[in-house]
């Protein structure tokens, strides 16, 4: 094998394997970029096809990039195979009785449905009358009991087949669904979802069963059997999840895999809503329950395990994709940004980030300096030309101690008025809160491991008070912090300015943005308070609102750190000097350095040793 050849196959053996894992909200567009990356011949648009609101998405230096990531990918493309986690839960589903399944959907319809029309549905259209038990049982049971060892040989000849049949199942069994009621399957799908990650199974009244931990991962298993034997059967494993709505699930496949990536699809929600009311019929207090649901507000204990949590799923993706649904057959936009990241993944550091994506990934960064136990959060101030100029976090004021360095036992036991406040020392009816929270913990002693009991003043306080009052916190937020740091040190004026946040500004914070003069905000969270119309919709110096697009994080140094210096990586196509010794030298060294940096999982640098060993 020439040298040539030798590095497209060792040096981008990662490019055999990656895992995209989507989520987003309701009528967000995961499943149209799903439908994207299955395409044998996508067609990835000209730069000068690609507009949002008259005005052309790349601009600058960007456009260059995106000519250079979407011609690489055009290149070098494979389609990629979709897991729908609708089409598993369709299996577990499928394991049910039609008396059970009947009685689980009435039971978790949000208007009231005739059992006897469900179970007529049921025995007269697809479930009873599938084309997937009747011969593919036996995979089914194998995928779902997991004390059973996956034979990968045995259900490999037909399992693609399986899956197809079960996706052809689940489209239609949706169908049946919504002629009785609009938003039953989601529902449905939503409540066995739930179910599973309870008690590993679908069960009517899950709610009342008691919580077994060791089934909180049954559905990310399951989906896990389905990648391996995948990997196992194609050359090319590139795989796409759609969707992943909870985010121990996305965190269960980060953790196993250096090639998957969280990839939330965000829609700007005046379209998104749009689109939910005109395609799929959606009333207002429907698409308000959807919202609720996946917003993970109002859990109690062990819920955020179980139920979904989109809101954080996204917090926590390593890319963000805008896709406007204004126009509902132009997804240029959508399939723009997936061509520019699929070249990443293959291929990293073969661009430079967008200005947005480097000062995002300082705002990013900034946020693990926060001491607030409840959520950590960074921003950053730049000039009209993204030069920043102040960075913040949501912390306590200087001099005083972050909430996470405090504890239950040193309120009780510490008079330090340094670190605890005269009040904290001194009320009676807040200390008399602290012991009883104190005292909870005390059984589980053995379970905490030396764990700090950092306690949430606001929290405490707001239940004695029986109020939810956001003054008593004791943090400023990263907004804020950051407009502080200019005036304490003398910063310029902010005026025509830009704030960067990794969440999205409060009432307060917007308020202050508006008054020095802001003109851009750029964030994160898509799940706005009222900020947005009540503070940043009105007056005449109305802010533009971005959402957030490009990598961050974990994400920023996985696509935009190169695996080797490109200069470096062309001359290998060049230089036949190399003797086959030296040549071999030279990618052991290297595939070993990205093993140890966590950039290639093991498998993949087991088959470059084998290849390098044949040469």
């Amino acid at each position: 094998m020439s040298q040539q050849k030798a590095i497209s196959k060792l040096f981008f053996e990662r490019s055999h394997f990656i895992v995209i894992g989507l989520t987003g909200r309701t009528g967000s567009g995961c499943t149209t970029a799903a439908s994207i990356l299955e395409e044998s011949e996508p067609n990835f648009p000209s730069v000068d096809s690609i507009n949002y609101r008259g005005n052309n998405f790349y601009s600058g230096l960007n456009i260059r990039r995106y000519e250079i990531a979407s011609n690489f990918t055009q290149e070098n493309w494979a389609p990629f195979y979709s897991i729908k986690i609708s089409d598993l839960i369709s299996a577990y589903l499928l394991s049910m009785k039609t008396e059970e399944l009947a009685k689980f959907i009435c039971h978790y319809s949000h208007k009231p449905v005739d059992i006897s029309v469900v179970l007529n549905t049921l025995k007269e259209g697809k479930f009873d009358n599938n084309y997937v038990t009747k011969d593919y049982y036996q995979i089914i049971d194998t995928l779902l009991k997991h004390e059973k060892k996956v034979d990968i040989g045995t259900l490999e000849k037909h399992f693609i087949k399986f899956l197809k049949l079960v996706r052809k199942f689940t489209n239609d069994f949706k169908n049946e669904l919504r002629k009785l009621e609009n938003d039953l399957y989601i529902s449905t799908y939503q409540a066995a979802g739930n179910s599973i990650r309870k008690l590993g199974r679908v069960v009517c009244e899950f709610e009342h069963c008691e919580f077994d931990p060791e089934k909180v991962f049954h559905l990310p298993e399951t989906t896990n059997r389905v990648i391996k034997i995948l990997r196992h059967k194609l050359s090319k494993a590139l795989i796409v999840i759609d969707a992943i709505r909870n985010p121990y699930e996305a965190r269960f496949f980060s953790e196993r895999y250096a090639a998957f990536y969280l990839v939330s699809v965000n829609a700007p929600d005046d379209d998104r809503q749009s689109y939910l009311h005109n395609v799929h019929k959606f009333s207002i207090e429907q698409r308000e329950r959807i919202d609720e649901i996946e917003s993970g507000k109002n859990r109690d204990k062990y819920d955020d395990f179980i139920y979904q949590n989109v809101k954080k799923c996204i917090e926590i993706s390593d890319i963000h994709i805008f896709n406007p649904r204004n126009e509902i057959e132009n997804s240029n936009i959508l399939r723009a940004q997936l061509s520019w990241y699929v070249a990443l993944m293959k291929h990293p550091g073969l661009i430079t980030p967008t200005s947005m994506e480097r000062v995002m990934q300082i705002a990013y960064t900034a946020k693990t300096n926060s001491g607030c136990i409840s959520r950590q959060v960074g921003a950053a101030i730049t000039d009209d030309d993204n030069s920043i100029k102040a960075i913040g976090w949501n912390d306590v004021p200087s001099g005083q101690i972050p909430c996470s360095l405090r504890s239950l036992n040193g309120v009780l036991d510490n008079f330090d008025e340094t670190e605890y406040s005269k009040f904290e020392r001194t009320n009676k009816d807040f200390r008399n809160k602290i012991r009883v929270v104190y005292k909870s913990f005390q059984p589980l002693s053995n379970m905490l491991s030396g764990r700090n009991l950092s306690y949430c003043f606001k929290d405490i306080k707001n239940s004695v008070d029986k109020k939810g009052n956001q003054v008593h916190t004791r943090s400023l937020h990263a907004e804020e912090n950051a407009f502080l740091q200019i005036s304490k040190y003398g910063g310029v004026g902010m005026n025509n300015g830009k704030l960067y946040t990794t969440a999205s500004p409060c009432e307060l914070c917007s308020k202050k943005a508006y008054q020095i003069g802001v003109t851009e905000i750029i964030y994160i969270d898509p799940y706005p308070g009222i900020a947005r119309e009540h503070i940043l919709q009105t007056g005449s110096k109305i802010p533009t609102l971005i959402q957030f697009h490009g990598a961050v994080g974990k994400g920023y140094h996985l696509l935009y750190q190169p695996t080797l210096p490109y200069k470096d990586e062309l001359s290998f196509f060049t230089d036949e000097s190399l003797t086959a010794y030296e040549f071999k030298e030279k990618c052991t060294t290297f595939t070993n350095f990205l093993l140890e940096e966590g950039l290639l999982d093991k498998t993949t640098a087991e088959n470059i040793y084998t290849n390098l060993d044949k040469k």
